[in-house]
């Protein structure tokens, strides 16, 4: 028993014997208490705790459970490779006890190594490492990751950790909208790689029989080695059902070793991360552009109405950086960049004050 589990046992040990009469009334809520706090969780006796520990006005708190889908705006964002994904963002009240949420029961919780996303201090340079110097490659995408985890999956989560079933599910409502998990969600990210704990250790198991790496981001999951034979695709897709998920089939990709190998958008083809050279070659041009013709000059001509363009723009830089950070062209990009924001931010500032 580590001192801080001791600490808080004795903490509660006092409330109960001061405030819960009856000694099988004692006995089960020390038990209750003491199965929570061994799973590193915070201790949730009611509704009316749990609004006080989200600090949460309780009728509020009742019509987030009741309906958390009046609690999301919806809009889209467009995808690396075309077409759009649909984000539900949560309004500040919600985001805040999802936040709640995460930092003091979900961010506790074990992982399994291989899950690489949405993971503190791991990044989607770290998920392409672990696929260097590997001949062959297999790519995979789950469908429908977030939407496809329903309810009845994340109430069980907390139900592990010991809480009753009323407080799982006023939690798993808390972090789900028409019982599932939302795009956009503070909480889905870890919640997911929670419930594809099990899908990851029965992969990564399947990976070291055939002397194979696996690792998962999000939704992609790759395997690597000397060689894949096509007939694991099946097995592979077979294990992902029977973990309640579906394979993109549209989406695998088998690489053998002359084609080029992309991670994540990490090309790892060279023996090094880099940067795809189409990628490349694409935001070369969009940062001329910019600094030569003007922002807006230029998003006139590639027909983008992105308000926060030149800041995905730096963002993408910035990402490119992290896989190359010994490249000068980057590096004077970002500078070259942030002045001309600079730039256009006085001249706004000129022309709003007249």
């Amino acid at each position: 028993m580590t001192e801080e589990y001791q600490i808080e046992i004795a903490k509660w040990s006092d409330f109960i014997t001061k405030n819960i009469r009856g000694k099988k009334s004692q006995e089960a809520l020390t038990l209750y208490v003491q199965n929570i706090i061994v799973h590193n969780a915070p201790v949730i006796i009611d509704f009316n705790h749990l609004a006080e520990l989200l600090g949460i006005q309780k009728e509020i708190l009742a019509s987030i459970v009741m309906k958390s889908s009046s609690f999301y705006y919806n809009f889209e964002i467009p995808k690396r490779n075309g077409g759009s994904r649909q984000i539900s963002a949560p309004y500040p009240v919600l985001l805040h006890a999802q936040r709640w949420i995460y930092e003091n029961i979900l961010i506790q919780q074990p992982l399994h190594t291989s899950s690489k996303g949405f993971v503190k201090n791991v990044s989607i340079v770290d998920n392409a490492k672990e696929h260097l110097n590997q001949k062959c490659l297999l790519k995979m995408d789950i469908e429908n990751f977030f939407p496809s985890i329903k309810i009845n999956r994340i109430i069980s989560i907390f139900r592990n950790l010991g809480y009753t079933k009323k407080i799982s599910y006023y939690l798993a409502s808390i972090c789900c909208s028409n019982q599932e998990l939302p795009q956009g969600a503070a909480t889905s990210p870890t919640l997911s790689n929670i419930i594809a704990k099990r899908l990851d250790y029965r992969l990564n198991g399947f990976a070291n029989k055939f002397h194979l790496k696996y690792t998962r981001y999000a939704d992609d999951f790759t395997f690597s080695g000397e060689t894949i034979p096509y007939k694991l695709i099946s097995y592979i897709e077979k294990i992902v059902k029977e973990e309640g998920f579906v394979v993109k089939a549209d989406k695998t990709k088998l690489l053998s070793e002359k084609k080029q190998k992309i991670i994540t958008g990490i090309s790892i083809s060279s023996g090094k991360l880099t940067i795809p050279k189409k990628t490349k070659r694409e935001v070369r041009k969009n940062i001329h552009f910019v600094l030569t013709k003007g922002l807006f000059v230029h998003q006139k001509h590639i027909k983008s109405y992105d308000p926060i363009y030149l800041e995905r723009l730096l963002g993408y830089l910035f990402f490119w950086y992290s896989v190359e950070p010994n490249n000068s062209f980057v590096l004077n990009s970002i500078r070259e960049l942030k002045n001309y924001s600079k730039k256009l931010d006085s001249e706004y500032t000129l022309y709003k004050n007249g």
